[in-house]
């Protein structure tokens, strides 16, 4: 098929997030030409929607699993959050994550949100993952992946209705953690991967 965006319509005007309609011109097979409608959320405005720019792929938003090793025992650990999402009316346990502003860059954002979050102190950093779609049937969102080592903890510095705590998790009872608890679908794949990234180091 062959598919040509004709049209957007932004349904809704709110500070964060916004409701668009596409409208699209698709050509089958048969050489037979529709109308197509999709829906879709987004974070970014109108003239900024990926689907106007498939080469412009900067993050919205930054995922952090921080690790963290235990100066006096050498244990290898996990920082794990467990916050309130309102979507979902529950607690998630998940990393540290948000936003990347305008004028920063993966690792800059990634500093500042973890120690937002949960007080954590970055001094290493690395990009795991360029940003990509977490949800594309729902939205144009596109995160990043940046695992990072603290070397110690500060006062973390949440707004007003943020309701994040955080526990450190021995990598040797991460299998454990995500049997007992609920985490994000992406924590779980992302887990997994870090088990194998430090196998023989816990």
């Amino acid at each position: 098929m062959i598919w040509k965006l004709k049209n957007i319509i932004q349904e809704t005007n709110h500070p964060f997030l916004n409701y668009f309609t596409l409208t699209y011109e698709v050509e089958d097979s048969n050489n037979q030409i529709k109308q197509y409608s999709y829906f879709m959320a987004s974070r970014r405005k109108k003239e900024e929607l990926v689907c106007l720019h498939k080469d412009k792929n900067y993050a919205d938003g930054v995922l952090i699993p921080c690790y963290f090793i235990d100066p006096k025992t050498n244990l290898l650990s996990l920082i794990v959050t467990k916050q309130f999402r309102p979507a979902l009316n529950r607690y998630v346990h998940s990393f540290p994550a948000g936003l990347v502003d305008k004028d920063e860059d993966l690792i800059t954002a990634s500093k500042r949100e973890a120690l937002e979050e949960v007080g954590a102190v970055i001094d290493k950093a690395e990009i795991l993952c360029r940003p990509g779609p977490t949800s594309s049937g729902l939205s144009d969102e596109l995160n990043a992946i940046v695992l990072a080592h603290v070397s110690h903890f500060d006062k973390k510095h949440l707004e007003e209705f943020e309701d994040i705590n955080f526990r450190i998790v021995p990598f040797k009872d991460l299998e454990k953690e995500l049997s007992e608890h609920f985490f994000a679908l992406q924590i779980q794949i992302i887990c997994r991967y870090l088990l194998l990234y430090f196998k023989g180091q816990y």
